[in-house]
């Protein structure tokens, strides 16, 4: 009987070590897994801070090209309006004219339209192409004027240097 007891009470003792071990694995799980939850906590909340980031960079992206969109537009629309009430023109007396193409001199001579013969000449320093309507054209002044406007920004190979004014 006292072997009986001795080995009770050596069960009774195996088991108490193995309980206190099992309790011990089972804090020791608590514990990684509770230091796993803050973990991946604060990974969600480092995510969460990094897309509202791209979130806000999208933002600032977009707003920067529409600024930029609209500044274009803006542009264009100055530079058109500027190119619809450009006042560097002026008007030249027939005297100028005449004086500029040596009296509408053969050589000067760069061209032939519906409407008459077109002159290469310098007025104010600036080369330009002077038009000269004839008087026996029948479609009239009207459609002469049509006729130049388009060549506004018309660049003829016999002058060098920016494009002409149209007189």
């Amino acid at each position: 009987m006292e072997l009986q007891a001795k080995q009770l009470h050596q069960w009774k003792m195996d088991e108490a070590r193995k309980f206190e071990e099992l309790r011990s694995a089972e804090e020791s799980a608590l514990k990684l897994a509770e230091m796993e939850k803050t973990k991946c906590k604060a990974a969600l909340e480092a995510a969460n801070a990094s897309q509202r980031i791209a979130e806000l960079e999208a933002k600032k992206r977009i707003n920067a090209e529409n600024k930029a969109k609209r500044e274009a537009e803006e542009k264009n629309k100055a530079l058109d309006a500027l190119a619809n009430t450009d006042i560097r023109y002026r008007k030249y007396t027939i005297d100028e004219i005449e004086a500029a193409t040596n009296r509408f001199q053969d050589s000067l001579k760069i061209g032939e339209g519906g409407y008459g013969p077109v002159y290469k000449a310098y007025l104010d320093h600036t080369p330009v192409a002077i038009k000269v309507l004839r008087s026996d054209a029948v479609q009239g002044r009207k459609q002469f004027q049509q006729e130049v406007k388009p060549q506004f920004n018309f660049h003829n190979h016999n002058i060098n240097a920016n494009p002409p004014k149209i007189i």
